[in-house]
């Protein structure tokens, strides 16, 4: 069974990166696993070093000549199944599959499509042989705005991590000492964007200091080029409130397993991650971990087991939570290395990989 995960550009993306994850393991994959993509990107070299087969066919100027070409190269490679990562590519993937016989899987990574009109997603509920979502949250908001009666075409998959990438932290915090003594180490990892809330961070981080603790806070992610008013307001409002000392905008880091092995604590707001995969990371290094009620942060923690939760776009919610972090560290250190080993074991890149694999014997038999 040939499986051609498929792309537009090979750049720098959570479904990306995903692929990337899933492809370093083709060696001992229960199915066999491509790279059929139209650019080369950020990624190309690290896709090209797992080892996997690798297809790129450009789409130089016709969407119609694109597509025979994709069809040409699906016959030729005996790619059985067609995964696709974006609407676009779910549309391409469907259009081959009345040439080729290939099958579809589109799975959706976030809300954007749920409004789209309605033509356009029964194209692809219909086309599909599976439709596959990251989070029953997910699955949920798009069922509400119709699937049109392929509700047997849906399942839910969650994303996998490369553990191989994050070591456990070693918990040495005993309780918080004296002030001046110890400075707590917390961050945020997430790019700004309307979709998550780092200025509710700034205001926690205001009252934190308020309380007298001593602590440095970094937040670590790009601003998006059309989102910068979020990124901007979050330094004005640190500025005004005194918090410069305390608080470093890292901006995009490529060592974020180094950073969270260093934390005390990993704080995250958001307004509707799909996912949450700075989260489960966060958790499975052992960092305690406060994120907000959204609903597929409680289905990713199982309900605040798995981290504290606190009411959405509520600064004193989160600091009424932390406060009783920094009189129990002990116990909050205790239930976070627990935490860290079941995580692991739920949303470790080979339990996603046995995910898909039931997934495409499925729609193969």
């Amino acid at each position: 069974m040939s499986v051609a995960l498929f792309f537009g550009a090979l750049n720098r993306g959570g479904a990306e990166t995903l692929a990337l994850d899933v492809l370093s393991r083709h060696a001992s994959l229960p199915f066999e696993a491509v790279c059929l993509y139209r650019k080369d990107g950020v990624l190309s070299e690290q896709m090209v070093s797992t080892g996997a087969k690798m297809i790129r066919v450009p789409r130089k100027r016709s969407w119609i000549v694109y597509i025979w070409r994709l069809c040409r190269a699906i016959k030729a490679n005996g790619i059985h199944i067609l995964h696709a990562q974006t609407s676009l590519n779910a549309m391409i993937a469907i259009v081959c599959s009345w040439f080729t016989g290939v099958k579809v899987v589109t799975t959706f990574h976030g809300f954007g499509f749920v409004k789209a009109p309605r033509t356009l997603r029964s194209f692809i509920f219909k086309g599909s042989d599976r439709v596959v979502f990251v989070s029953e949250g997910l699955k949920e908001a798009f069922v509400k705005h119709g699937v049109f009666g392929c509700d047997e075409k849906l399942t839910v998959v969650h994303n996998g991590i490369n553990l191989d990438k994050f070591s456990m932290r070693r918990c040495t915090a005993a309780g918080v000492k004296a002030k001046g003594e110890e400075i707590l180490k917390m961050c945020m990892v997430g790019s700004f964007g309307e979709g998550r809330n780092h200025l509710l961070v700034c205001r926690f981080l205001r009252l934190l200091k308020l309380e007298g603790v001593d602590f440095h806070f970094t937040f670590v992610g790009a601003a998006r080029p059309k989102e910068m008013e979020l990124y901007n307001e979050c330094i004005r409002y640190c500025n005004e409130e005194g918090l410069n000392g305390e608080v470093t905008f890292a901006g995009l880091c490529d060592n974020v397993p180094e950073i969270l092995s260093k934390m005390d604590a990993f704080v995250y707001s958001t307004r509707h991650d799909s996912f949450g995969l700075a989260v489960v990371e966060a958790i499975a290094c052992g960092v305690p971990t406060f994120v907000n009620d959204w609903c597929t942060m409680k289905e990713i923690t199982q309900n605040g087991r798995w981290a504290t939760l606190y009411q959405t776009d509520d600064e004193e919610s989160l600091l009424t939570a932390f406060k009783d972090f920094l009189s129990r560290r002990e116990d909050y250190e205790a239930r976070a290395l627990q935490s860290a080993y079941e995580v692991r074991e739920t949303y470790s890149i080979e339990s996603h990989i046995r995910a898909l694999n039931i997934l495409y014997s499925e729609i193969q038999n």
